[in-house]
């Protein structure tokens, strides 16, 4: 992109890819400075600004095309965060036809990556679960692949069941409580009916603790059962300028 540019464009081509528009005014202001330390005249900024504002499409394209081309040739040695930040930045710049094929390869390996990670995981709680390790099951719950990954419905119900049976009285109270801290932070808490709390004043008052997040607890230990969780509400939308 730089060598197909004209000498004069090149300087500014170079402060966009620095810091966008941003980094050429800045430089604008640091020239001027100097010019009038010097006694010259000022440089052309509305000129040089009216330039960089022409040239921002190319430069981002350019500079777009540098990261899909290491992100495409590293294959699955690219870490996925990056990828996925590299093709959703695909959406923000103007795409030729090179730019384009580029986009369609990145978001076709994302997808199978993000795929064979998902299955991973489900095979993971799937086969714990066949072999009667629940708190290894449990535990994967709460590390999906993605923040958004969601259990399937089948799964979650057999996994919250299977939690539910393995809390009985009868365990001791060291793996009762360990089972407790992995159900709470799991996406099926709420679903999990434990069997029983041992014996013992620390496992209660653990399960008095964890009440909120895992409703049967209550019943069991006598209390009333707590009300869901309120539902988040976005703060802009909340307290929004117009009243709305």
């Amino acid at each position: 992109m730089l060598a197909a540019l004209r000498p004069e464009q090149i300087p500014v081509a170079e402060q966009l890819l620095r810091g966008g528009l941003q980094a050429v005014r800045q430089a604008i202001e640091a020239q001027n400075s100097s010019n009038k330390a010097a006694g010259k005249p000022p440089v052309a900024a509305d000129a040089l600004l009216a330039m960089a504002d022409g040239l921002l499409p190319v430069v981002r394209l350019a500079d777009w095309k540098d990261r899909a081309s290491v992100a495409q040739t590293s294959g699955k040695e690219y870490r996925l965060r990056e990828l996925r930040a590299v093709v959703a930045a695909s959406r923000t710049v103007i795409l030729d036809e090179e730019g384009r094929s580029l986009a369609k390869a990145l978001r076709e390996s994302l997808d199978q990556r993000t795929t064979a990670l998902r299955e991973e995981w489900l095979a993971r709680m799937t086969n714990a679960l066949n072999d009667g390790r629940v708190q290894q099951a449990v535990e994967a719950s709460i590390r999906p692949p993605e923040p958004g990954t969601r259990c399937p419905a089948e799964l979650a119900v057999r996994l919250a069941a299977a939690a539910g049976e393995a809390m009985t009285a009868d365990l001791p109270p060291e793996e009762w409580m360990r089972l407790l801290d992995a159900v709470v932070a799991s996406p099926v808490r709420r679903t999990v009916k434990p069997v029983g709390i041992p014996d013992d004043e620390v496992a209660k008052q653990a399960a008095r603790n964890a009440a909120g997040a895992v409703p049967a607890l209550a019943k069991l230990l006598g209390l009333r059962i707590p009300p869901p969780p309120p539902r988040r509400v976005n703060a802009e939308r909340r307290f929004s300028p117009t009243g709305g």
